[in-house]
Parts: C-alpha cells; sequence; structure tokens
C-alpha cells in the first residue's frame, strides 16, 4: 500500500500539524487520566486535583474526536480552499489547531464548577461528594461536554438579557 503524497509544502504542514495536535491530545488525555484516577482513589491527594484532572481528560478526549473527524475530511488551506476539492464543511486547518492545544484546559475549569453546582442543587450531596464513581464520571462528562455546556450557558444569557 502506498502512502498519498499530498501535492504542495502548505498542506504537508497542515498533515504534521494534525499528527502533531493528535498525538498531543493522546498524551495529555492518557497523563490526565491515569493521575486523576489516580488522584481520586488517594486519600492524600484534594479531590479538585482528581476533578481537575479528569475533567481535562473528557476534554482532551472531545478535542481528539474533533481532531480525528476534521482531519478524516481534509485540510481548509489558509485562503480558504479545500484539499480534497470536494471536501465537506469541518476541515482541519491551522486556525482551528489552535484551539485544539487549549481546548483540554477548558474541561480543567468547567469539570469542578460543574460538580459544585451540582452540589448545590442536589439532595444529599455528601453522599454524591463521597463516591469516588459518582465524581470521577460526572468530571469526565463534564470535561467531554464542557464546550457545548458552556455554548447553551451564553446562549442562555443573550436570550435572557439580549446581550
Amino acid at each position: 500500500m502506498t502512502k498519498p503524497v499530498l501535492p504542495d509544502e502548505e498542506l504537508i504542514a497542515l498533515d504534521r500539524l494534525a499528527h502533531i495536535a493528535i498525538a498531543y491530545l493522546i498524551v495529555v488525555s492518557l497523563a490526565a487520566f491515569v493521575f486523576g484516577a489516580y488522584a481520586l482513589e488517594s486519600a492524600s491527594v484534594p479531590s479538585i486535583l482528581a476533578v481537575v484532572l479528569i475533567g481535562l481528560c473528557g476534554s482532551a478526549i472531545a478535542a481528539l474526536t474533533s481532531c480525528l473527524d476534521r482531519y478524516a475530511t481534509g485540510f481548509e488551506r489558509e485562503n480558504g480552499e479545500s484539499y480534497p476539492k470536494d471536501a465537506k464543511e469541518g476541515k482541519f486547518n491551522r486556525r482551528f489547531s489552535r484551539w485544539l492545544f487549549v481546548r483540554p484546559f477548558l474541561g480543567a475549569v468547567v469539570a469542578p464548577v460543574f460538580i459544585w453546582g451540582l452540589s448545590h442543587f442536589t439532595e444529599n450531596y455528601q453522599d454524591f461528594l463521597s463516591s469516588r464513581e459518582a465524581l470521577g464520571f460526572t468530571a469526565f462528562l463534564s470535561g467531554l461536554l464542557a464546550k457545548s455546556v458552556l455554548d447553551l450557558v451564553k446562549n442562555l444569557f443573550k436570550n435572557i438579557f439580549r446581550s
């Protein structure tokens, strides 16, 4: 099986950047998961660290799936031209790659805030906060959905306050 050859330096650079982003997101998600799971199980480590790390992992996984989807679709050059020509919406480009490197940290902030919010609106919140499984699962999901949750909240405020 022969490796496809990209036609110019810009596309080769985009391909290289996509591979760097994929490797970065894999390393970040695995490291955050392993250290977050360890922190969740360790009595000597504050649970906030575990929630931050597992939220970061969830957000890194969301970024990784987004990166892989865009990479599979094709590339977008700086001038907006698609490669291949018939590539649909959501192509990998240099501007989007910056978002991929920062997105995991969105989950690191959203996960603890989401859990704090749940603990204030939940009956028997002590049971929720003392359950490592519930805490880890909620932190991961809130990290995974961090961008969507923030978009919903921003739109809610826009609709309510017309800002």
